[in-house]
């Protein structure tokens, strides 16, 4: 059986319509690869001031999560603006509904130029914003993982998870709380032998549950941060949320992300700004 890579899912009455789609050949029979938080815990507001919600426009239901970086810059995976010219974005709210979050349309979309629909490598995507950001209590930026950490794997260390995806396999719905949970890093072999070598490569980092648990990405969280404590205890983004088996997301099976201390020259110069310089 083939595996289906699905790419910014949303829900329209009974029917998930992905943006893009793509097959590859697994190791292991897992069905779709998508992406939502599982087991997750609600999020108070301004706890994770960097999250942000991306729809495809004001209407539309929820596309992605993403992360803002600076004042003029949300990072976000590259599934998640594939075949786009703009996307609605929200900012500062625990509320995937909040009529009173701050919002804009951005139009200035970058996916970076070496994305593969078909395995989600490179899976990595800038929107430069059309107004700059007032930074306040519940809109702040996240701080990315410096050159400093680009020998360094991970493995083992817990990182964090936010989303509003899918949270359970059954009951196919957003969430309307933005909920967090907790990974464990795992080592690239252990997890490419669930989703083969061609989708799981060096830039990628993959997670399970902490301590054997169920907790995961799933479909929506895609684009979202993975964060985790820098050696100074302030939070570092790692990782973009990018996918998970499909209709496996309680199975404890590892969850991928876009590896970004492999991205960090590219979106520096997309932005012109040295994230190397906190």
């Amino acid at each position: 059986m083939r595996v289906e890579i699905l790419a910014c899912l949303c829900l329209t009455s009974i029917m998930l319509l992905a943006v893009a789609q793509a097959y590859i050949e697994p190791r292991t029979d897992l069905g779709e690869i998508q992406n939502r938080i599982v087991s997750g815990s609600p999020a108070s507001l301004g706890q994770f001031p960097w999250q942000v919600i991306l729809k495809k426009d004001p209407i539309e239901d929820l596309l992605c999560g993403g992360s803002i970086i600076a004042a003029n810059w949300v990072l976000t995976a590259g599934h998640c603006t594939y075949g786009l010219t703009s996307v609605f974005i929200m900012f500062g709210t625990v509320l995937l509904n909040n009529p009173n979050a701050l919002n804009m349309t951005a139009t200035q979309l970058y996916i970076n130029p070496n994305y593969d629909s078909s395995t989600l490598n490179n899976d990595v995507s800038l929107i430069q914003l059309p107004t700059t950001l007032t930074f306040s209590r519940t809109i702040q930026p996240i701080q990315l993982v410096t050159n400093d950490y680009a020998n360094f794997n991970f493995i083992g260390q817990v990182a964090t998870i936010a989303g509003f995806g899918f949270t359970d396999d059954d009951y196919l719905e957003s969430s309307n709380l933005l909920l967090y949970a907790q990974v464990q890093i795992i080592n690239n072999s252990k997890c490419g032998d669930v989703f083969g070598t061609s989708v799981v490569i060096p830039s990628t980092l993959c997670a399970q549950g902490e301590n054997g648990t169920d907790m995961s990405i799933c479909s929506g969280d895609s684009g979202g941060p993975l964060i985790t404590r820098d050696l100074n205890g302030n939070w570092m983004q790692i990782g973009i949320n990018s996918f998970v088996a499909e209709d496996m997301c309680t199975m404890k099976y590892p969850s991928g992300y876009a590896r970004l201390t492999s991205f960090l020259s590219y979106i520096s110069q997309v932005t012109g700004i040295d994230f190397n310089s906190y």
